[in-house]
């Protein structure tokens, strides 16, 4: 009787730790504009292309991940079809919702998730995360979100002088050239209220930004803030070039930010880099005017 019962406990204790082993974390990562699932490879550390292995100096995404196409990626010279381009429209919404549920059949049904975005990228998970139940999603990065298509096109008419003309100027110019986008479609601002209140969500945008402009991803904490969002946390550096953040002057304090970030909602993370990261990440919740 004492050997069965023995062998009853090694069997039970064994099943926990093959169940504890099995179950993954993926970070599903979610391309920007003029760009293709390959963009992941900056935040790697490390990939090969051309059977040239190369290494990042810093990396916030390690194995296993899985990232995909937006319908406007291609292969040719420029990269973008701007007749599928609709900045977080049905199709595109549509096409992240396919990863998501090929993540989980690819990683099995109690795989975590981490939902990581680049700016169109990043917006489109905003819209994503308050359209659908997520079970898997245990966190959202958004590196330079912006809350309004709005306001990056604003952005863009100030940089080039033409603040002065109407704003409605602009857009009509945006839905010409991007034939899937509409000033009136699905916005990340009126999806913030949407997602979870309990959704840790960690938003990295720079000072130095000239197409998402730091305001707009400001704008977006701002919201989730004002609605209840207590797990958010805002990074903001000063330097950094719009998509090549975590590969400028700041990069390193944006590694050690997000695994804090990581530590401190109980995935897996980099102990020396979130030990190092939790005093920055201790003043990512600011209280603006």
């Amino acid at each position: 009787m004492k050997t069965i019962k023995n062998i009853l406990i090694y069997l039970i204790a064994t099943s926990s730790i093959i169940s504890t082993c099995q179950r993954q974390t993926v970070t599903l990562f979610s391309h920007g504009i003029a760009d293709t699932w390959k963009q992941i490879y900056q935040y790697l550390p490390s990939y090969t292309k051309k059977d040239i292995v190369f290494h990042n100096a810093h990396h916030t995404i390690n194995k296993p991940f899985v990232s995909f196409n937006y319908p406007d990626a291609t292969s040719r010279f420029y990269r973008v079809n701007y007749h599928e381009t609709s900045f977080g429209q049905a199709n595109e919404i549509g096409r992240l919702y396919s990863a998501y549920k090929q993540t989980i059949k690819k990683f099995g049904n109690d795989c975590d998730i981490i939902l990581y975005g680049l700016s169109r990228g990043a917006a489109n998970v905003i819209i994503f995360a308050g359209s659908y139940q997520l079970d898997h999603v245990k966190a959202l990065v958004l590196e330079s979100p912006y809350y309004t298509m709005s306001e990056v096109i604003y952005s863009i008419m100030k940089k080039k002088n033409l603040e002065w003309l109407p704003l409605s100027y602009g857009e009509s110019i945006a839905e010409t050239i991007f034939k899937r986008y509409t000033r009136y479609g699905t916005t990340p601002a009126g999806s913030l209220e949407n997602i979870p209140k309990e959704m840790p969500i960690l938003i990295i945008c720079s000072q130095e930004d000239h197409l998402v402009p730091a305001e707009s991803s400001i704008n977006v904490y701002k919201k989730l803030i004002e609605s209840g969002h207590e797990h958010t946390y805002i990074f903001i550096t000063n330097q950094g070039r719009h998509a090549a953040i975590l590969s400028g002057p700041d990069g390193e304090k944006y590694e050690q930010v997000v695994n804090a970030f990581y530590k401190k909602y109980n995935l897996p993370y980099s102990a020396e880099n979130a030990a190092l990261g939790e005093p920055l990440l201790a003043q990512c919740q600011p209280t603006f005017e």
